[in-house]
């Protein structure tokens, strides 16, 4: 009996390092590994019974992750829950940066991405659209549904890389999609008849924010679903597509048949928002960005766009965007600030004497809304079409 234990360990052992994902070399983010993909959590009734919303406190509750999901170097995942309006939903895609080069994935080096849930995804820090004191939140009374970021991979990523960066190899577990569908299924579970679903992104977390709102919207046919992506809408580089795909985040996507249409060479962020829009007409889709966001700057560098000035880019994506989902709308704002929405100037930013407070309420609210603060990328640049 022992001996057949024996055998088994060393069959699972030599299995698992038979799937070891394929080293990619410090700084050389074309010639991307061939890594396995992360294993996909069972379907179980996990969502059924870990913490229901009927049985949670007032306040901030912490939902533990199932099996499969995790953060870039460890399998601690956990989401946050605060009960409000049963028929009123915010789904918030937090950021914190992202990786796809062994430099800037590096744990022990000076990584561009959150690693942990701790930290940058705490929520307890009252501002911006959190501030639920604030009676000019024009969501303080939703059920708030925070989606935390840990895995370098814009919340869409599928697979365990490894990287070597100089003499050191080591491992990311760019495993975003499992959290996500984690979140989601908890919340198709809870939430059952919502009136108003207003899913809302930050950076790295903008990103994804148009595709879970088709998904969404395709659970719940009756109720009205907002988006808006806050600070990622200039990322116009012609790396993306191989940047998803490393990542897994191509597969991921081809498995919705909302983006199976999507040419792989071609899944840049604007056309998540064009295919998300041909596949759900209904959903409410804005962004908000500033003009000179230093932090989409410096990612634009790390994407090989360090000449490109960010009006301009900003320009061409947002009339991209028009021009093929006539009812998106955006607001931008002056200088280098990177995102709004966990911020108090959400309620005091002004452009074109129209407040961003008062143009989100309108935006949730289902009220006009019109597209504010285009002089500011106009008086630069003129967007080119490409």
């Amino acid at each position: 009996m022992l001996t057949a234990r024996v055998m088994i360990l060393a069959s699972l052992a030599l299995a698992g390092c038979a799937t070891r994902s394929a080293v990619m070399q410090a700084g050389d983010s074309s010639s991307r590994a061939m890594p396995t993909a992360a294993p996909k959590p069972p379907r179980t009734a996990w969502y059924d019974t870990i913490r229901p919303l009927a049985t949670l406190g007032k306040g901030w509750n912490r939902i533990p992750g199932r099996f499969g999901t995790g953060c870039a170097h460890d399998s601690t995942f956990a989401f946050k829950v605060r009960p409000g309006l049963p028929d009123k939903v915010l789904i918030f895609l937090n950021g914190g940066g992202a990786c796809w080069r062994a430099q800037d994935c590096d744990p022990r080096g000076k990584p561009s991405y959150t690693m942990t849930i701790d930290s940058a995804n705490d929520v307890s820090v009252r501002t911006g659209i959190f501030d639920v004191a604030n009676e000019k939140n024009p969501v303080r009374d939703y059920t708030m549904v925070f989606v935390p970021y840990c895995t370098g991979d814009v919340h869409l990523g599928t697979r365990e890389t490894e990287y070597e960066n100089g003499k050191r190899t080591f491992s990311v577990r760019h495993g975003g999609a499992a959290n996500l569908e984690a979140v989601l299924d908890w919340v198709y579970t809870n939430v059952r008849n919502p009136g108003t679903v207003f899913v809302a992104g930050t950076s790295a977390g903008a990103v994804p924010s148009p595709v879970v709102a088709v998904k969404v919207a395709r659970h719940y046919p009756r109720a009205r679903i907002v988006q808006l992506g806050d600070g990622a809408g200039g990322y116009h580089a012609e790396s993306v597509p191989s940047v998803l795909a490393g990542w897994g985040a191509t597969d991921y996507l081809r498995e919705d048949q909302a983006f199976q249409s999507v040419d792989p060479t071609e899944f840049t962020f604007e056309r998540l928002y064009l295919a998300a829009a041909r596949n759900a007409p209904r959903v409410h889709f804005a962004q908000v960005n500033a003009a000179n966001d230093a932090t989409q700057v410096f990612f634009l560098g790390l994407l090989g766009m360090r000449a490109a000035p960010l009006p301009r880019l900003l320009a061409t994506d947002l009339a991209e965007l028009r021009d093929g989902v006539p009812w998106f709308r955006s607001y931008t704002l002056p200088g280098k600030v990177h995102t709004i929405l966990r911020s108090n100037a959400m309620y005091t930013a002004k452009v074109d004497n129209v407040l961003f407070r008062d143009w989100l309420q309108a935006l949730v609210d289902d009220d006009t809304v019109e597209d504010v603060g285009e002089t500011l990328l106009s008086a630069r640049s003129r967007p080119d079409k490409r």
